[in-house]
């Protein structure tokens, strides 16, 4: 009976905070006509997950061992159950705030949702400068306060940043966006989501090592705590994942490519380059670059260089036109 209760716990939890991560609610509010700017669900929905797990692990459990009274032979298993459910609530609440950041556009004004606030309401015309920086899109209002940040990895980012252009062309200072010769695609947010996740399960994992007064040899042969070890095999997993992301870039000139990986790096001239293909990848629909350099593709996916995509797309167009490389999917 109490696994029946647990499984419908975390269900009723899973379909509450579904329909609340739906920005539907929004969307029938504001003309329909407009083009909803926001965060892919995957990732919405990834952080509820994980709070859901890590809340819900602590509630149900903790709320049993207390139940049992537990805590009265190690009182510090209160704070460890405390700090288990607000893990869990601070990852629901990063999920929130990603499904709160959405913006609404038109060709007369944007709608641009703020987490905890109401909705803003701007005409182009209020918009007083433009910045692009990198795939980052500025917009400052007339008393110089920042209006929104958007990038690459927002669905509609494609068609916010063509409108916006288009509206706010005479106000955005023309930048380089070379630096030293040279661009970089990284995947460091990703590498640092790994690594704060990592932190959380090794912190889980010693706070449960000093309340219990376990010795660490125990967690492994005693099945008493069975979810020691899974948590400290998890966290050692987010952590090499985090590395591997780390350690994974692309950095490029307007001579060479240079392919970083945790294994090493691969350097290819421009002038070498057999054949570009672009291409989308299953029903996801997710846009990958692949190149060919001496009978072997390379790719680079959009999914993980979101930020840093369409500007090695359009890169890689003049490469292809001005070196006369056949291209495909375009």
């Amino acid at each position: 009976m109490e696994y029946i209760v647990e499984m419908i716990f975390w269900v009723v939890l899973a379909v509450v905070l579904g329909l609340l991560g739906s920005s539907r609610r929004e969307e029938k509010k504001v003309d329909p006509d407009k083009t909803v700017m926001r965060y892919g669900p995957s990732m919405r929905y990834g952080l509820y997950m994980i709070g859901i797990l890590i809340g819900g692990m602590f509630g149900v459990f903790g709320a049993m061992a207390i139940r049992d009274r537990a805590h009265e032979a190690e009182p510090g298993l209160i704070l460890l159950i405390l700090l288990g459910v607000l893990a869990g609530i601070f990852f629901l609440v990063c999920g929130y705030i990603l499904y709160a950041r959405h913006v609404f556009f038109d060709e007369e004004e944007l709608i641009v949702g703020r987490p905890f606030k109401s909705m803003l309401h701007v005409k182009w015309q209020e918009v007083s400068r433009m910045e692009c920086k990198g795939n980052r899109l500025l917009l400052y209002g007339a008393d110089g306060r920042r209006l929104l940040c958007a990038n690459a990895v927002l669905e509609n980012f494609d068609l916010f940043s063509d409108m916006a252009k288009r509206m706010c062309s005479a106000r955005m200072p023309k930048k380089d966006s070379w630096q030293d010769g040279q661009r970089v695609m990284t995947r460091r947010t990703a590498a640092v989501a790994m690594f704060c996740l990592a932190g959380l399960l090794f912190i889980f994992f010693a706070v449960s090592l000093l309340i219990g007064k376990y010795d660490f040899r125990e967690v492994f042969t005693s099945g008493e705590q069975a979810f020691m070890p899974v948590m400290l095999a998890a966290g050692a997993a987010a952590l090499f994942y985090g590395v591997v992301l780390f350690a994974e870039k692309i950095r490029y000139t307007k001579e060479e490519i240079t392919f970083y990986r945790l294994s090493g790096k691969k350097n290819f001239l421009w002038r070498n380059l057999k054949k570009i293909r672009r291409e989308e990848q299953g029903s996801s629909g997710v846009q990958k670059l692949c190149l060919t350099w001496e009978g072997k593709e390379y790719v680079v996916s959009k999914a993980k260089y979101q930020a840093q995509y369409e500007e090695f797309l359009d890169f890689i167009i003049d490469v292809a036109l001005e070196r006369d490389v056949p291209i495909s999917g375009l």
